[in-house]
């Protein structure tokens, strides 16, 4: 979320000011290019910034279209106008970019540009850009837990039988002593949110994405998944309000969500942008944000917190 606000500072104060010039004097050659890179470890889907500036001397034509992989990033482009600079122009070109996959060590791969006649070219170095997931660090893997009941082994069929009558014939005759006063009902195995969630998010995992109807049905499936765990596990009214309304009722909620925000806003504003906007990302998107979603279950499950919090009431 930090990263995102400075993203947006950069372009208010370029958009203000103008662009400043990375060179103090003209460059010697005819055709020159620098990068920077705004962080080198980022989180998935998280926006970093990637600042080309391109001189060419007067008379010069420069052919210099940057470009990324998409199984590898979401871009964003942004070409500020030329700027002259004493014997030439040079224009600054900002790419935005959000990886798509992780964790991994992913490839930044060279910018070139190169003069029309082939005589200039200026090329920038190759950079690794180390993308991180929420759990990074935490130790814990991230699967589906078990059925609650397994089924006995073959071997002690016969015995959980044998104690299962007996028990049932207690039981019979105790009801039938205390029938006259007490009603008997039956109670309900209260499965734990997280346990739901993992299995719904488990199942949603495989499921097929390859028209543009079965992407919208897998967005909106995980994001109620989400929405669900995040009511019945913080008394947070998800799943019938939008994404806005949804963060500005998370601040005033509990601490343990709260710290979660940034992944929260990345994994609804995705759907969101899948089902409102007729975004149609591709298979890494798919399973980045299926990663997100397992990854705040299992961070904010009450079993490995450090405090299990129960739900607060929420006021209109």
């Amino acid at each position: 979320m930090r990263t995102a606000a400075r993203t947006l500072v950069l372009f208010t104060l370029a958009a203000c000011t103008g662009p400043e010039s990375p060179w103090k004097a003209p460059p010697t050659q005819a055709v020159d290019l620098v990068m920077s890179v705004s962080a080198a470890r980022v989180g998935l889907l998280e926006p970093f910034v990637v600042q080309l500036d391109l001189w060419r001397r007067d008379g010069v034509e420069v052919d210099f279209a940057p470009a990324v992989e998409a199984k590898d990033f979401r871009a964003e482009t942004k070409r500020a106008p030329d700027v002259a600079l004493p014997g030439g122009t040079w224009r600054r070109t900002t790419l935005v970019l959000r990886p798509v996959r992780g964790p991994a060590e992913i490839v930044l791969p060279p910018f070139t540009a190169k003069s029309k006649d082939g005589a200039a070219v200026a090329t920038t170095p190759e950079t690794k850009i180390t993308v991180v997931t929420a759990l990074e660090g935490k130790g814990a893997a991230i699967e589906a837990p078990g059925e609650p009941f397994p089924t006995p082994s073959h071997a002690s069929r016969w015995l959980v039988a044998g104690v299962a009558a007996a028990v049932l014939a207690a039981a019979g005759v105790w009801w039938w002593r205390r029938r006259p006063r007490q009603a008997r009902h039956a109670e309900e195995v209260a499965v734990p949110p997280h346990v739901k969630a993992l299995r719904a998010l488990a199942r949603l995992r495989d499921v097929p994405r390859a028209s543009p109807a079965q992407v919208e049905a897998f967005y909106v499936e995980v994001s109620n998944v989400l929405r669900t765990y995040l009511e019945e596990r913080f008394g947070l009214r998800a799943p019938e309000r939008t994404t806005e309304e949804f963060l500005r009722e998370l601040e005033g909620g509990e601490q343990l969500a709260r710290e979660h925000r940034a992944e929260l806003e990345r994994f609804l504003s995705q759907c969101d942008l899948v089902k409102f906007a007729a975004f149609v990302p591709g298979e890494g998107e798919h399973l980045a944000v299926h990663a997100l979603a397992l990854a705040f279950v299992e961070s904010t499950r009450p079993d490995r917190s450090s405090t299990a919090a129960a739900p607060q009431a929420v006021h209109a």
